[in-house]
């Protein structure tokens, strides 16, 4: 006899919850403990001991707590529990922190049939990471420009000045802001694009985007 999957579907939309549980309601060794609109109900329960998933099922876009900061925070906490997130959208760098960084288990786009949501459930109940195809290509791709791109290390003066040029500031603000001189902006500004290789301010933008460059600014 298969092993019961016990899950828990986070989303703020009761239209997707009920499809969501119409479909597995198809697969007799699937057990959905229960539902929430709210990651922060899932959280207090969990804290509680309410209940305990084998598996999460959580919105990526949510109002109150997203499920990036969800899955971060359930993670830490409770790592034994795998995770799925679902999303309408595939956007390379969530799904590469989500993956790579905080270690959740599948990132699924909402326009797979119900053939592959089971089909993840099952993989990721087994130790396996199962996203979905275009999740997949998006994650690839963003791996392949993290390799593409050279090691770059910014110092906080340079971080500072990065996160002030691509918000609209001329050398002569930047200088008045840091009580630097204007010389001494420039030098920095040559610095960052010798650093970045990025020689404009439109690839600088997409830079700190892609690699996160002020994450600690």
């Amino acid at each position: 006899m298969e092993n019961t999957l016990d899950i828990v579907i986070i989303d703020d939309h009761n239209i997707i919850i009920e499809g969501l549980e119409m479909l597995l309601g198809f697969e007799k060794n699937v057990k959905i403990l229960k539902t929430y609109n709210d990651a922060y109900d899932f959280l207090g329960d969990l804290r509680g001991q309410k209940l305990m998933p084998k598996i999460l099922l959580v919105d990526l876009m949510m109002p109150t707590i997203n499920g990036l900061e969800a899955s971060k925070i359930i993670k830490k906490e409770f790592p034994e529990i795998k995770i799925i997130v679902l999303s309408m959208n595939c956007e390379p760098k969530v799904i590469y922190e989500l993956i790579e960084k905080i270690g959740v288990e599948g990132y699924l786009s909402k326009k797979i049939n119900r053939t592959e949501l089971y089909s993840a459930l099952n993989d990721v109940s087994k130790g396996y990471i199962h996203l979905s195809e275009e999740a997949l290509q998006a994650l690839n791709c963003f791996r392949e420009k993290i390799i593409a791109y050279p090691e770059i290390k910014l110092s906080c003066r340079e971080k500072e000045i990065v996160d002030l040029m691509i918000n609209g500031f001329s050398n002569k603000e930047i200088a008045a802001k840091l009580f630097i001189s204007e010389n001494t902006v420039e030098t920095h500004r040559k610095n960052i694009y010798r650093k970045t290789e990025a020689h404009s301010i439109t690839k600088l933008i997409q830079m700190v985007h892609d690699l996160n460059l002020l994450e600690t600014i």
